[in-house]
């Protein structure tokens, strides 16, 4: 029978479980869901996915429609990824500052990029990309942030994907917070069955615990704000992760498990070791949803550090 996908969208979703032996706590098994096996390299894909398709379906994007988000990262991707193979203009706003090698992965796939003062921070790109939605004819702003259809897609098809492949006997699932669209799904799907979700943000911008928004240098975590989407008080747990540690995590992650892997990943990583340690989780199944890739990230400096 032909296995041969339409185009990149079909590929996105059904990324595999991998067991994290090495980096197990004694008496208990870590599990990473790869989402990095996804086409752009990151969770983000299937946000991306199901926020256009939602658009569609609602009327709001038509054919030859420009979508405009703000993103500095695996978001920004994945939009771009997924619009412009489905035909659409896709404009993206960020701090000036960001990376110049992730602006031109960006653009190499055909996006616009439009920066913002960098001391207005992901807020001011936000505010912009609105503004520009409004002024094109036939722009939509996706606001992942708020748009149900980020969390729904993960309830669909992540924590799905998680039930299904571990014959139901996950007892702890770990999720990155950035969007929220991960954690709140899987919060969504799971909490029927009666199994806790924790979430993961940076130290030293810890807002879901009542924290104040502060610079940290994991991409992917922590908007500095708590998005519309996710209810924290629906976790069972909310980590706090060091910027050290989350590189930490991605080091081990590579060298351990020849996993390449980025500082998200990295986070939910040590994140997920804390809590299995604690009694409630002994004995469990724990997943991991270890949400990005490594080469984007290389310019970390303490990426390429020897240990």
């Amino acid at each position: 029978m032909s296995r041969i996908a339409a185009d990149v969208t079909w590929l996105i979703g059904h990324t595999p479980l991998v067991e994290l032996s090495r980096l197990s706590p004694p008496g208990c098994r870590l599990v990473g869901k790869l989402e990095a096996w996804n086409p752009s390299g990151s969770n983000k894909d299937r946000a991306a996915l199901g926020m256009i398709r939602q658009a569609e379906r609602n009327g709001f994007l038509r054919p030859g429609g420009t979508i405009v988000e703000c993103s500095n990262g695996d978001l920004g991707l994945a939009i771009a990824t997924v619009g412009r193979r489905l035909g659409y203009r896709v404009v993206l706003t960020m701090p000036d500052g960001t990376a110049a090698a992730r602006r031109n992965l960006l653009m190499a796939l055909g996006a616009e990029v439009l920066l913002t003062p960098s001391e207005a921070g992901m807020r001011g790109a936000m505010l912009r990309a609105e503004q520009l939605a409004k002024q094109t004819p036939g722009g939509v702003c996706l606001q992942a942030f708020t748009n149900r259809a980020n969390s729904r897609i993960h309830a669909e098809t992540t924590a799905r994907e998680i039930w299904q492949d571990t014959d139901g006997r996950v007892g702890l699932v770990v999720a990155p917070v950035g969007t929220g669209g991960t954690a709140a799904g899987c919060a969504a799907f799971f909490r029927e069955l009666g199994v806790p979700v924790a979430g993961v943000q940076p130290a030293t911008s810890a807002v879901l615990t009542g924290g104040t928004a502060g610079p940290h240098d994991i991409p992917g975590l922590g908007a500095g704000f708590i998005p519309e989407i996710l209810v924290p008080s629906e976790l069972a747990a909310i980590v706090d992760v060091s910027d050290a540690d989350a590189v930490a995590g991605a080091k081990a992650l590579a060298r351990q498990e020849s996993l390449l892997l980025g500082p998200a990943s990295g986070a939910v990583l040590h994140a997920s070791q804390q809590l299995a340690q604690l009694p409630a989780y002994a004995g469990k199944l724990i997943v991991a949803v270890l949400p990005d890739a490594a080469e984007r990230y290389l310019e970390h400096a303490a990426l390429r550090q020897d240990c």
